[in-house]
């Protein structure tokens, strides 16, 4: 087995992938829940999985170092780290690569190998990042908006009545109290930014563009959305098993 830990801004997610390529452990764990190498090591010995080798990538640099010394523990030194040294064969056109997200890098390799190009990559995390690829395969840019979670805490802590809420997907448009009204907001804002923000990268490119979905905001969107897209849950987690297996082979 080949283990993936992706550290976000919010949670640390653990898959595990089999020898044909399917995934057969998936663990969320939130950010804060580890405090040294030696308790995340623990956990992830407690699953008593047989692993080859890991591959890690995150987005906060501190708690990296932490999983990487435990993987390292875990596996026999056998771990792969996504960082901006690594040699992932992405092509870039106009952005510096050390600026650039490791989790884009992973989200926009799965997505050309799995649904190819040229394709619009959404991550739905704590932000909502926009990663385009052109017909060649180039990251040409993109954009990141507030996530589902930032904007409801916007509203919340920014006002002085306004409640934080937890989103959910909309029964109706139009909201009949402070809560739906503050679901239906957010959810239909973001669903109309994907969908406006599409139409124009394929207005600026002149043609149209596979549009692949991931992260835990998704599945609230997905039911409102007016544009055909595919969703991909673990589209991040697929990308750093391709990585890591191009690593290995070359």
């Amino acid at each position: 087995m080949i283990l993936a830990v992706d550290i976000g801004n919010t949670n640390i997610s653990v898959a595990g992938f089999e020898s044909g390529g399917e995934i057969s452990l998936i663990e969320s764990y939130p950010d804060n829940m580890f405090h040294s190498a030696g308790e995340f090591y623990n956990k992830l010995r407690s699953l008593k999985l047989r692993t080859e080798g890991a591959v890690l990538c995150s987005v906060v640099p501190s708690l990296g170092k932490m999983a990487e010394t435990a993987l390292m523990k875990l596996t026999d030194g056998k771990v792969t780290v996504i960082d901006s040294s690594f040699p992932d064969g992405m092509k870039i056109s106009g952005y510096d690569r050390k600026k650039l997200g490791n989790d884009r890098i992973a989200d926009m390799t799965a997505a050309k190998v799995l649904y190819g190009t040229p394709s619009v990559v959404i991550d739905m995390g704590t932000a909502t990042t926009f990663s385009v690829i052109d017909k060649n395969g180039v990251f040409i840019g993109g954009m990141i908006i507030p996530g589902l979670g930032l904007s409801i805490n916007a509203l919340s802590s920014g006002t002085a009545l306004l409640p934080g809420i937890r989103p959910y997907a909309p029964n109706t448009l139009l909201g009949q109290d402070t809560v739906s009204c503050i679901n239906n907001g957010v959810i239909y804002a973001q669903s109309s930014a994907i969908e406006g923000i599409v139409s124009r990268i394929e207005e600026s490119l002149g043609e149209k563009v596979n549009t692949v979905i991931t992260g835990g905001g998704a599945k609230f969107i997905l039911p409102v959305l007016r544009i055909n897209a595919v969703y991909d849950e673990h589209l991040l987690l697929k990308g750093m098993k391709i990585l890591y297996e191009t690593r290995r082979k070359s």
